[in-house]
């Protein structure tokens, strides 16, 4: 956390007015579950919230960004702010991290205010690490607010719910995604429809994937996987190519695909579609076999394939070419009407 911020999201405007006025009001809870769909922000809100309260001389709305303790925020080393996140091998907040915190909200604030604990995600903690938690929120110090992150609320312990005022952030409008992707970027308004689409209209992961130019590797992907339907190329020949570009990237951008065609095909809407050649791989899909059919046969193989980029993620060490290929013959197989059972063969290579 090492940028200032200065004002709320376009879509924020209205949650960051309420949280203003519990603040005057001196209504501000111990702990605030903030829940919005991962990608939207949430963040965001939550590290304003915290510059906001941190702030020695904040401004109606927003932190001065003058002070000393604005200064050290913007340079993400202020001692009275805390964030917790799962490790990246385990991807669980563990206990040791919830106990380290102890001694941080016991502690004697160093600018005499707030101090703030910002736990994102926060479904990820463990259930010692929820235990432990829940003894700070069961007797909360004076001026300590917890701000416990989650896109899937129903995932904590209830214990932890009820103990935490529930704040829920609204989702994007595409008109106010589009204006802001348009203000991080340099991209035709036409390149920025494309994105959000494959992002499935999460405005910072479009961003994500402008910055790392999976657009323009998408559109390979596309018309490597419309050849694959159609016949005009193998799937071990394909799977070699694609295994040179690397595990992630290669599983990312066929997670993408697999998730453009399914919510086409669940919802008939073309804008799901990003490229002629994903319109062209639908129609072909649409003409084999049951539309529900396909539907599930899409949506099993986009689950698989994301299980197993977690597992690579998590150090999974599989047979990548033997990995691609048995994906590649998979899709294949589903314009000629012999899909693959839930669940077969793709995350059990990946252990």
């Amino acid at each position: 956390m090492s940028k200032l911020l200065r004002q709320p999201l376009a879509w924020h405007g209205e949650a960051w007015t309420q949280v203003l006025q519990q603040i005057r009001s001196n209504k501000l809870p111990h702990a605030l579950l903030v829940c919005a769909d991962s990608d939207t922000g949430k963040r965001h809100f939550a590290t304003l919230l915290a510059q906001f309260l941190l702030c020695a001389r904040p401004a109606e709305d927003a932190p001065c960004g003058e002070c000393s303790q604005c200064r050290l925020n913007a340079v993400g080393n202020h001692p009275d702010l805390i964030v917790v996140e799962a490790e990246a091998a385990s991807r669980v907040i563990k206990v040791d991290q919830v106990r380290e915190l102890r001694s941080f909200v016991e502690s004697t604030s160093h600018a005499a205010g707030y101090r703030v604990v910002i736990l994102d995600p926060a479904e990820t903690l463990n259930l010692n690490g929820a235990n432990a938690l829940l003894k700070s929120l069961e007797e909360p110090p004076a001026q300590v607010l917890f701000l416990l992150l989650s896109d899937r609320p129903k995932a904590l312990l209830p214990t932890i719910a009820s103990r935490s005022q529930v704040l829920r952030l609204p989702q994007p409008t595409r008109v106010q995604s589009l204006a802001w992707l348009a203000n991080h970027t340099r991209s035709d308004f036409e390149s920025l429809e494309k994105l959000l689409t494959l992002a499935q209209e999460r405005p910072l992961l479009a961003l994500s994937l402008h910055q790392q130019g999976l657009l323009e590797q998408l559109q390979e992907t596309d018309a490597a996987m419309l050849d694959l339907l159609m016949g005009r190329r193998l799937p071990s020949v394909l799977a070699g190519t694609y295994a040179k570009q690397g595990g992630n990237e290669t599983l990312s951008l066929l997670v993408l695909w697999t998730a453009s065609l399914s919510r086409f095909l669940m919802s008939g809407h073309p804008r799901f579609l990003a490229s002629d050649p994903q319109r062209e791989a639908a129609r072909l899909l649409g003409q084999v076999g049951e539309a529900r059919q396909q539907t599930q046969r899409l949506f099993t193989l986009y689950t698989d394939i994301s299980n197993t980029r977690q597992q690579i993620s998590n150090g999974g060490n599989p047979n990548l070419q033997l990995l691609l290929e048995d994906i590649f013959i998979r899709i294949q197989r589903l314009t000629r009407g012999s899909g693959d059972e839930p669940g077969n063969g793709t995350q059990h290579r990946a252990g």
